[in-house]
């Protein structure tokens, strides 16, 4: 039994060279936002994963035409065999679909940290001044009587 994939090679080698372009004219710091590229006849569209690598694809496009028509020239004869000549080379962001925050990553809410140390009201009063030795003590008063309402509440139950 022989399975036939019709014209997935093609496909395939034309996938790898427009990969290979796609790489080939970022820096290697952006190769990882490269999530894949799309080859037309014409048009090879990279498909990107974070708006940072768009921004610098399209803030030096010249440089990154440069160093793709390097690659370009080192692999012509693969190109011309594939039929695959792109004259026209885009960039989108695709994001991930279970990104809520993906156009605005601010938005996010930010978790609260539980508090480390529950505050009791055995804690030691220095304060010299009255006034203040007065607040500390009314301090230690409501956090004694919500000690034992809290007490209270669930031993009711």
């Amino acid at each position: 039994m022989e399975f036939s994939f019709g014209n997935i090679k093609p496909k395939l080698d034309r996938y790898k060279l427009g990969m290979g372009l796609a790489k080939a004219g970022f820096n290697e710091s952006l190769h990882r936002y490269i999530e894949s590229v799309i080859c037309d006849d014409e048009k090879l569209t990279i498909i990107l994963s974070h708006n940072l690598a768009k921004l610098e694809f399209d803030h030096s496009k010249e440089q990154f035409l440069s160093k793709a028509r390097v690659y370009y020239k080192d692999h012509a004869r693969d190109f011309e065999a594939l039929n695959f000549i792109p004259k026209r080379i885009e960039a989108k962001v695709v994001f991930k679909s279970n990104d809520k925050f993906k156009n605005d990553p601010l938005g996010a809410p930010t978790p609260i940290n539980p508090p480390k140390k529950v505050s009791t009201a055995q804690f030691e009063n220095r304060a010299k001044d009255p006034l203040i030795n007065a607040g500390f003590e009314n301090i230690r008063k409501v956090i004694y009587d919500r000690e034992t309402n809290a007490f209270k509440k669930t031993t009711i139950k």
